[in-house]
């Protein structure tokens, strides 16, 4: 009996205190205390730099963190990159074995290299943007060495060929006309074919073999056949494929070229006929009937 009235007492001063705190807590929450405010400002502009000292250790380590993720970076990159210099010398080293043994070979077999002599270099001073024939007019002529039928490149390739000479000024018919027949191979399967111009911006090879299969992105060079265009010039690269033909972007971009070079005509004697990709048959009196072969003399 006597546990249970202490206990009671208890609850009841318990309660009592609740109530009073509660009451003190809204009077003072009534009141507008400037003493208040002002020890709360004081406080925080007092532990501000207690703060920025607490902290400063911490922004520390982040930057160590940060600085040692950099170096290891760095150093994976730089493992890469040693790695990557060691193949390209080893690349280096075999195409250096390979052009000496091509070198070798090519003596043995007394083979003669043609090398292309420039006898002209000049500015382009005009290009001819038409519908019906894309040209270009180049300040040099007969004065300068330049004939008809001279072949005309860039930096990156072939530009095309001479089509008329004046004194001091010529006329170049560009690959991208559709006069233009390029006789050309595949640099990566060395198939044969013949790249015409469209009169616009790409190229399309003509008389392709049907066994040819043909990479996007392959290189396109001049196959010196028919004697008009030497072996070895960049043409352009093949881009895309539609209803079963390919067609080459030049190289050089006619609209961007400032100067081109006019070549000479190596191994090419006048009046003789070209020989082609195609030369023609024999002349024969022949008659083709559903099958049957009349030959008459």
């Amino acid at each position: 009996m006597f546990f249970e009235k202490s206990k009671l007492y208890k609850n009841k001063f318990f309660n009592l205190i609740l109530i009073l705190t509660c009451l003190i807590l809204i009077f003072i929450g009534k009141l507008d205390l400037v003493a208040l405010r002002n020890l709360s400002s004081f406080l925080t502009d007092f532990l501000s730099p207690l703060s920025n000292i607490v902290s400063k250790p911490a922004l520390e380590l982040e930057n160590v963190i940060k600085d040692v993720r950099s170096a290891t970076f760095l150093r994976d990159q730089n493992i890469k990159l040693k790695s990557e210099n060691r193949r390209l010398k080893i690349l280096e080293t075999k195409l250096a074995n390979t052009e000496s043994e091509i070198i070798e070979l090519k003596k043995l077999l007394n083979f003669k290299i043609e090398r292309n002599k420039i006898i002209f270099t000049g500015r382009v001073l005009n290009i001819s943007g038409g519908t019906f024939a894309k040209t270009m007019v180049v300040n040099g002529g007969e004065l300068n060495g330049i004939k008809k039928g001279q072949p005309v490149i860039s930096s990156l390739g072939l530009v095309g060929s001479v089509i008329s000479v004046g004194p001091s000024s010529s006329r170049v018919l560009l690959t991208i006309d559709i006069n233009s027949m390029i006789p050309s191979y595949l640099t990566q399967s060395g198939w044969p074919a013949i790249a015409q111009g469209e009169n616009g911006k790409l190229l399309k090879l003509r008389f392709l073999s049907s066994e040819a299969k043909p990479i996007i992105g392959e290189i396109i060079e001049t196959s010196g056949h028919g004697g008009v265009f030497p072996a070895g010039l960049n043409v352009g690269k093949i881009i895309s494929k539609t209803n079963g033909n390919f067609y080459v972007q030049p190289l050089p971009n006619p609209q961007k070229l400032r100067f081109v070079s006019i070549l000479s005509k190596v191994n090419i004697e006048k009046g003789n006929k070209s020989n082609g990709f195609a030369p023609l048959q024999e002349n024969q009196n022949k008659i083709n009937l559903k099958g049957f072969n009349k030959f008459t003399n």
